[in-house]
């Protein structure tokens, strides 16, 4: 025990902060889900009177019906969207291509959740671009908003760097030589990819449809703002009985979800044990440059406008005269600029928004470099453990945690607080930090580490002479994700707010649902120039630090630096 200690001290802030917030609200939100609330207002303890009118409650199961088939739908049609994208980047046989590929796939997603709910309004509105378009070739209007298409649409358009990017590692470390030897043997290139690509990529498939999935079930936003109260699942169901004061439903409701959670994850991890990891075993000398993605080049065109369309549009949305979205915007204006700035409120949310990303992003990054130190360097005993709680928090839907937060801060007497929103910011953001500083330091050279030990430097100063300057880019990309994730976060934050209390996204959430004019367009359009620079930002410190090199880097490219004598 005393030879782990210091492995443990690293540990202890994390355990700390996730065994008495995380943990502790999930256990309140347990306990509340065996009360009742009567119609007077009474408040019944220690009963299953709730659980039983959700469990023989046919409104309750369509709900649940609604919420698995929106996610299998979303998970579909990202998988069928999402493999052809990873494998034509896969093919580019330039890496700086592959770079810029990935930065279009993967900025988005740095960009507000709010925002790109709102483009696809635009989009699939009435009056949208859609319907401009069919007009304009005599098909006429089609109603897609406030239908699942749109949510699903929206969905997809959010999720598909998840399925991207577990593809694209997977694809990344096979082996060519396998596909070679198909070749010799007389297959072409359909039965090749058929016999040997896809099912050694299968696992990355199966986790990306893990991951679309379990995100897909538990969104809250764009299901609200995109459905229209016609497309009701269990996440908007919490919502609407945390405002109808009915708390012991949407406590049964958010761990319905979470066993929904649960469960997916159960199957979909059956799914790859059943399927298999191929031992690639290394490159070998033998194979192949990259083929080249021709014939590729429509798709990724095509999937690349699917992701930029709805971030243009709000851009020139942004600049229209008029108060309401049309497709084409009737003449030019910055006045929702101006307009944005008298916005009642929203220099305080900004504020809000600024201080609790922050504060979180430090504290995360402090408690959660320790942590994957703890990880990557000790090998003490529960290692295991401790690193599944620690990422605990990625399996509970935000919603579900947001919700659980708002109960367990009333008790603690702190809602309505920053420290409370920073505290539960730092336990939704924690996970992320641990995944990719732990990913830099296994790439790290420890040897440096235990020489500088050697030499007589202490544990701290070898680490900060040695260690820390291997994975300073990847700390730095780190930290710019996490208060990302939590400048942007919605589902989790719309819960722990007081009346008089707004964070930017939740403000523009509330004026998405109030207001259709493009003041909206014209802040949104601010946070994507500002979120596209942040990525871009991200881009190159993690291309630097090699924490996604097998992202980046086709399994071939050594092997063409073997053949040309260039050390790999």
């Amino acid at each position: 025990m005393r030879r782990h200690r210091t492995a443990y001290l690293l540990a202890a802030p994390s355990v700390v902060l996730l065994a008495g917030v995380f943990v502790g609200a999930m256990l309140t939100l347990l306990e509340y889900s065996f009360h009742q609330y009567l119609p007077d207002g009474t408040d019944i303890a220690g009963t299953t009177v709730t659980w039983q009118a959700f469990l023989t409650g046919g409104y309750h199961w369509q709900i649940v019906r609604e919420t698995v088939l929106l996610g299998l739908i979303t998970t579909v049609v990202a998988a069928l969207i999402g493999y052809p994208t990873a494998y034509a980047l896969h093919r580019v046989r330039r890496s700086g291509w592959r770079y810029v590929g990935l930065f279009i796939i993967f900025a988005p997603l740095l960009t507000s959740v709010v925002s790109r709910t709102y483009g696809w309004e635009l989009i699939l509105g009435d009056s949208g671009v859609l319907n401009s378009v069919l007009g304009t070739i005599g098909l006429g209007p089609v109603e897609v908003l406030y239908q699942r298409a749109s949510v699903v649409i929206a969905l997809v358009h959010i999720l598909l760097p998840f399925m991207v990017f577990p593809i694209t590692q997977s694809l990344g470390q096979l082996d060519p030589a396998f596909g070679e030897a198909a070749g010799d043997l007389g297959a072409g290139s359909f039965r090749r990819f058929l016999k040997v690509t896809l099912p050694l990529t299968t696992p990355g498939l199966i986790g990306g449809a893990q991951l679309v999935f379990a995100l897909s079930i538990s969104s809250f936003s764009t299901p609200s703002l995109l459905g229209g109260g016609r497309v009701n699942v269990l996440a908007t169901e919490i919502y609407d009985n945390v405002n109808n004061v009915d708390w012991p439903m949407a406590a049964v409701s958010s761990y319905v979800l979470l066993a929904l959670a649960v469960v997916a994850l159960g199957v979909f991890g059956w799914l790859q044990r059943r399927a298999g990891r191929a031992e690639q075993g290394g490159v070998t000398a033998a194979g192949a440059a990259p083929a080249g993605a021709r014939g590729w080049g429509v798709w990724l065109a095509v999937v690349y406008a699917f992701v930029l369309l709805p971030l243009v549009i709000i851009i020139i949305n942004s600049f229209s005269s008029v108060s309401y979205g049309t497709w084409p915007p009737p003449g030019l204006s910055v006045k929702w600029y101006a307009n944005l700035f008298e916005q009642e409120g929203l220099g305080a949310a900004t504020l809000l928004s600024l201080e609790v990303a922050i504060a979180a992003t430090i504290l995360a990054m402090l408690i959660g470099t320790a942590v994957a130190v703890s990880l990557v360097r000790h090998r003490m005993p529960g290692r295991g453990p401790l690193q599944s709680f620690v990422l605990s928090p990625t399996v509970v839907p935000k919603v579900a945690f947001g919700f659980a937060g708002f109960i367990y801060l009333h008790r603690l007497g702190l809602f309505g607080g920053t420290i409370g929103l920073i505290v539960t910011h730092t336990v939704m953001v924690l996970p992320f930090v641990v995944i990719v500083v732990t990913a830099a330091l296994m790439r790290a050279d420890a040897t440096l580490d235990s020489a500088a030990k050697d030499l007589g430097a202490s544990p701290l100063r070898a680490f900060r002479l040695a260690t820390l300057p291997q994975i300073r880019p990847a700390l730095i990309a780190a930290a710019l994700f996490a208060f990302v994730v939590s400048f942007d976060e919605v589902d989790m934050t719309v819960f722990l707010l007081s009346p008089d209390q707004n964070t930017l996204p939740v403000w523009m959430f509330v004026y998405m649902q109030k207001f259709q004019d493009p003041t909206l367009a014209a802040l949104s359009t601010l946070l994507i120039v500002a979120a596209l620079a942040i990525a871009a930002i991200v881009a190159v410190l993690l291309a630097r630090s090699g924490v996604f090199s097998s992202l980046t880097n086709s399994a071939e490219e050594p092997v063409q630096k073997v053949k040309e004598g260039t050390p790999v």
